[in-house]
């Protein structure tokens, strides 16, 4: 059987989702879509183009407050170049399109991209994605963790980021064993954060899961789509399979340029 390539991404490669259910559809709708159009076409529309690993999540209903998001996903590329460099591809531009059907953009067009976490001092900025580990790691491959909960209602927004800050700065310093790459991102009423590694991580984000009353602690399942762009399949079920790591086919050269005429 041959082994799969690993394509490690460095920290500053990935764009941190969270999303908000567009108000003009159900959650049911919202689930459909997400399972068979959204999601899918993420995963077989893009790795061409640059797409290294996907990560989405649906996050749970049931006593979620409104002010957490509703869907969060990973998506890492080979290069931090790489995402505006795909939008060259006719593809690419069909997938974004894509975005109002399901989200409401207004709540949904957050910053994405993660930055070192000494960027911050004393207090993590609302709705920055921070890295807390510099090495390249292939997310793909290994072991995750996602956490997603709401601010803890004792906590102020201000003691509640500046207290997420001081977790943070302590996980940069003092890593857990076999966790090799992390990222966090606060709003004024959540939290999220993922940690890769390569054995069970479960008990990684405890500090930081204190600070909240957690709606979601899980470690993504490993899946393939059972079809591609022209297969007969109705799409995911993602009320089944809530938290997920897609496994796709990653080339090894990205294509942000059309193809000559006669080229192969």
């Amino acid at each position: 059987m041959k082994t799969a390539r690993s394509y490690p991404v460095a920290p500053d490669s990935v764009y941190v989702w969270r999303g908000y259910m567009s108000p003009a559809k159900t959650y049911a709708d919202f689930v459909e879509f997400l399972g068979q159009v959204f999601v899918p076409a993420c995963a077989l529309l893009q790795p061409s183009v640059g797409l290294r690993a996907y990560l989405p999540t649906m996050v749970p209903q049931s006593g979620k407050p409104a002010a957490v998001p509703d869907q969060t996903a990973l998506m890492f590329w080979a290069t931090p170049e790489a995402h505006d460099l795909a939008e060259k591809a006719i593809a690419v531009r069909i997938y974004q399109n894509l975005h109002g059907d399901a989200y409401d953009m207004t709540r949904s067009k957050l910053p994405e991209v993660p930055v070192a976490l000494s960027a911050a001092s004393g207090s993590l900025q609302a709705e920055q994605p921070y890295y807390l580990l510099d090495q390249p790691v292939d997310w793909m491959f290994g072991k995750v963790f996602h956490l997603v909960g709401s601010r803890r209602a004792d906590l102020t927004p201000a003691a509640f980021l500046a207290a997420a800050f001081g977790w943070a700065s302590s996980f940069r310093d003092a890593p857990p064993a076999d966790v090799d790459a992390a990222l966090i991102c606060c709003g004024n009423d959540y939290a999220v954060a993922w940690v890769h590694g390569t054995r069970k991580l479960a008990s990684a984000l405890d500090g930081l899961a204190a600070l909240t009353v957690p709606v979601l602690q899980a470690a993504p399942i490993s899946k393939t789509l059972p079809a591609g762009l022209w297969g007969g399949w109705p799409g995911l079920d993602l009320t089944k399979h809530t938290c997920l790591n897609l496994q796709f086919p990653r080339p090894a050269r990205t294509r942000t340029t059309p193809r000559k005429p006669g080229a192969k």
